[in-house]
């Protein structure tokens, strides 16, 4: 029996300088500038290098590929749509940074709270709005770290509290505001999921599994990601299992190996450069027990997008092909 799935790809496939002909050293921030003065530039090669692969849709990535950014190259959503529609493509999910969601878990005080849900409120309807008009039922955002990173380049972060277990009432306040932002959505047609970011309140299966639980069903989804969840240590076939009903998107990319998240240090984007490297085309070159995986989507009679993606890839279309051929090849049928 096939499986209903329709392919897709994260624009952050295509963030790799060299790539657009800048330096391998570019600094994150001055390749969001690149972006920025020219968006339109980088929006149509992406979008016509997702069609050309043969890809259903594409899902808007982090800044500088966006949803904001996506209004800033077209000037409206409809005249995005109308590119989108022209190459036979659509959005399958477009992923939002949580730092709104953060600064309204973060607040200190009322007045602040007050201020920082609003801010979230207001943040959510503009992108739910501009994805209501594209034609795109589901937006994508992540939680926060299980426990505090250490933003000093050699300096490691503390083992035991990533792997202690997470602060039940923390997890309530996420819970929420995530059923906050599924509020916002919901009154434009759409819900929300959530990314399973590796070392995140969303990446271990008894975190996933509380967090499912305290969040409203209709609202707020997952976005399962095999790849996040094994650089974690932990199993993407349990949280497919128990969850893939409530996933519209997964993300089907693999890793080389558990990374312990206490080994991670620097600023934010160091930390990533050092993620990446671990994270692997979907195949048989990872951890991911990916004939496994599908059984389990084809027992539960699973539906939806597949997201063919691996972060700033020197070659998306080819990295791209390969995930999707090795599915053609060794998947996409019960054997």
């Amino acid at each position: 029996m096939s499986l209903d799935l329709r392919w897709s790809t994260d624009l952050v496939t295509f963030f790799d300088p060299p790539y657009w002909g800048l330096p391998a050293d570019l600094p994150y921030d001055d390749w969001e500038r690149e972006v920025d003065n020219d968006p339109r530039r980088f929006f149509d090669r992406m979008l016509d290098e997702a069609a050309q692969v043969g890809l259903a849709g594409i899902e808007l990535a982090p800044a500088p590929g966006g949803w904001v950014n996506a209004l800033n190259a077209y000037g409206t959503a409809a005249a995005f749509k109308r590119e989108l529609d022209r190459r036979n493509l659509q959005m399958s999910s477009s992923y939002v940074l949580p730092v709104f969601l953060k600064a309204a878990i973060d607040a200190s005080d009322p007045r602040a709270q007050a201020d920082a849900n609003r801010a979230l409120e207001e943040d959510t309807a503009r992108h739910a709005a501009f994805l209501r008009e594209v034609g795109c039922p589901t937006m994508v955002t992540s939680t926060i770290p299980r426990a505090p990173f250490s933003d000093i380049a050699g300096v490691e972060a503390s083992a035991a509290a990533f792997d202690a277990p997470v602060d039940e009432h923390l997890m309530g306040v996420v819970a929420e505001q995530l059923d906050r932002i599924g509020r916002v959505a919901a009154a434009e047609g759409l819900h929300v999921a959530v990314h399973t970011d590796a070392y995140s309140l969303a990446s271990r299966t008894d975190d996933i599994d509380l967090l499912m639980s305290l969040t409203d069903p209709a609202r707020v989804k997952l976005c399962i990601d095999a790849g996040h969840i094994a650089l974690d240590g932990g199993d993407p076939l349990a949280v497919v299992q128990r969850h893939a009903g409530r996933a519209p998107v997964l993300h089907w990319k693999d890793c080389a190996s558990h990374l312990p998240p206490h080994t991670l240090s620097g600023p934010p984007m160091t930390r990533h450069d050092v993620m990446i490297k671990y994270f692997r085309v979907m195949g048989p070159d990872g951890v991911v027990d990916w004939a496994k995986w599908t059984q389990i989507l084809r027992d539960q009679g699973w539906r939806g997008w597949g997201v063919a993606e691996i972060d700033m890839s020197p070659d998306p279309q080819r990295q791209i092909r390969e995930g999707i051929d090795y599915f053609n090849r060794t998947l996409a049928t019960d054997s």
